[in-house]
């Protein structure tokens, strides 16, 4: 499922980077973060300076993955999906598999601080880059590919894995509702399972939930690449418009209240007030 991902994304990714690209490059708006005022990025603030976290990494030096895995030589190129709390990277890098590797094991302090300096340009937030193209939008009154500009100024995002045949999930759908748009925060679902998507279209609307969502053949790969190793789903995982994580467990009723404790720390205008685009 690796393959699939990074072979989806090298393919989708490189229509973005063309002009007049239709419902992608269209409506892609300009986005500028190179900030040669900023802090120098470094590993001690790497979490905060998420603005320049680049789209892709190299490795500058052979890795050693958990056995039975062989050795990622120095040059495998990877998409970077966050870097964790741990200070390690999360990177899929294809057929060679999602690893989590030490940073100083690859170039991304170089390429983020290129970013920071306007050397290397970067498109958009990259957990925007990467899904933005490939959401259905569920609010309309027939299916359709989500538009990329609806992901234009979002705040967050708070993801949600669930099988929409659980009996549950009725359930589900009705406790995170009143979240859905919260604090400028976007909700979009990873249908878990084998749900064609018009029929998952049809299902949401009556549980009156029009949340946009991953198309059913994407839904498996990203769902491996973005939860936690430790979680299985039924999940839910908050996190900022660069994929870094504010807030994830497995999902029951009582999950709600820490998501909105979790929202409210980091996304509510008070929140915002106390944080400025680029670290100093």
């Amino acid at each position: 499922m690796q393959v699939l991902l990074i072979l989806l994304l090298t393919i989708f990714a490189a229509p973005l980077a063309r002009a007049g690209d239709g419902h992608m490059t269209g409506n892609l708006p300009e986005y500028h973060v190179s900030s040669p005022g900023a802090a120098i990025v470094t590993a001690k603030n790497l979490l905060a300076s998420e603005i320049f976290w680049p789209y892709q990494v190299e490795v500058v030096k052979d890795v050693k993955p958990a056995a039975p895995a062989p050795i990622l030589p120095a040059g495998s190129v990877g998409v970077l999906i966050r870097v964790e709390a741990s200070g390690f990277a999360r990177v899929d890098f294809g057929r060679d598999g999602l690893l989590d590797v030490s940073v100083a094991s690859t170039d991304l302090l170089a390429r983020a601080n290129r970013i920071r300096m306007g050397e290397l340009e970067k498109m958009a937030p990259n957990f925007v880059f990467a899904i933005g193209p490939r959401l259905a939008d569920s609010s309309g009154p027939s299916l359709r590919a989500l538009p990329f500009v609806s992901m234009n100024g979002i705040r967050g995002y708070l993801c949600v894995f669930a099988d929409p045949s659980a009996k549950d999930f009725s359930a589900l759908a009705a406790a995170l509702a009143p979240l859905r748009e919260r604090d400028g925060v976007m909700t979009i679902l990873f249908p878990q399972g084998r749900v064609p998507d018009v029929q998952l279209f049809e299902q949401l609307h009556v549980a009156n939930w029009s949340v946009p969502f991953a198309y059913d053949h994407m839904s498996e790969p990203y769902t491996h690449t973005l939860l936690p190793a430790d979680l299985e789903p039924p999940a839910v995982m908050l996190q900022t418009p660069e994929g870094r994580v504010i807030y994830a467990s497995s999902w029951s009723p009582t999950a709600v209240p820490k998501l909105t404790g979790a929202l409210d720390r980091d996304f509510s205008t008070v929140a915002a007030s106390r944080t400025t685009s680029t670290p100093k």
